[in-house]
């Protein structure tokens, strides 16, 4: 009994909310908004309205096409001249680059060998590694260029006044000069790509700036959406539905002292 009376509420709500959504589309006496005396005026004003709804929805269409497309070809342009932007900043400044290794305290880099823990850090351009030993170590010497070399020690046999608890890393011969050949085959690379930088950040700034001035795609592309409103602006069908539902407003005016609303 009490699910009968709230399913009935329900149903009582939803007709009052009804009913005042279709006596503010229909305003005037209830006879007006619902007698069938008055359907065919009721009809003529939900035509035009919907009329009018429908160029309107075009035309909404129409320029979101528009729009969007301006949108996604100013992003292909954007990606297009950032992407470029990025890759001539990583010439201008290599920085370290990506890691290729790592050795006991030394990290070697695309571009560069940072030793710990110093902190130091050495350019690969120029520089040379190799591997002596002793009865007990293995040493990497690292020379750079234009600075002066690191010694690096690189224990592969623990000393005995070393304490028991004390945590010593071993390296392997094997180990250390295969890592040797990494640092100088690093190098040889780093040569190459220096020797080549200044034509390959010349060519990367060159395709920066043609990149920058092909404008062509976004202007036809804003110019197509400008047509559009322009289209939309003076579209006769909007004018004619538009009038249309004037009329069909003032008509329902006239017969019922309520003006309807749009």
């Amino acid at each position: 009994m009490v699910e009968a009376v709230r399913v009935l509420m329900l149903l009582m709500v939803g007709a009052g909310i009804w009913a005042a959504w279709r006596r503010s589309l229909f305003p005037g006496t209830w006879a007006h908004t619902f007698h069938t005396a008055y359907a065919e005026e009721r009809a003529l004003l939900t035509q035009a309205r919907s009329e009018l709804r429908a160029v309107d929805k075009d035309q909404r269409r129409a320029y979101s096409e528009a729009d969007a497309k301006v949108g996604s070809v100013r992003g292909e342009y954007e990606q297009r001249v950032g992407k470029l932007k990025r890759e001539v900043a990583l010439l201008e400044d290599p920085g370290r680059g990506t890691e290729r290794g790592r050795l006991g305290g030394l990290v070697l880099y695309e571009h560069a060998v940072l030793i710990f823990p110093e902190g130091r850090q050495l350019p690969l351009a120029g520089l040379q590694a190799r591997v002596d030993r002793s009865e007990r170590d293995l040493w990497l010497y690292i020379h750079p260029a234009d600075d002066s070399p690191e010694l690096v020690r690189l224990p592969h046999r623990r000393d005995p006044a070393t304490a028991p608890d004390e945590i010593v890393e071993i390296f392997d011969e094997g180990q250390v000069r295969g890592f040797e050949m990494k640092i100088n085959a690093a190098a040889a690379a780093e040569k190459r790509f220096r020797d080549g930088l200044p034509a390959q950040l010349a060519q990367a700034r060159e395709e920066l700036a043609e990149a920058r001035k092909d404008t062509g795609p976004l202007k036809t592309a804003e110019q197509s959406r400008a047509d559009v409103m322009d289209r939309n602006r003076t579209d006769p069908r909007r004018k004619e539905a538009l009038a249309n539902l004037t009329a069909e407003r003032n008509a329902w005016q006239d017969l019922t002292g309520r003006r309807p609303p749009k």
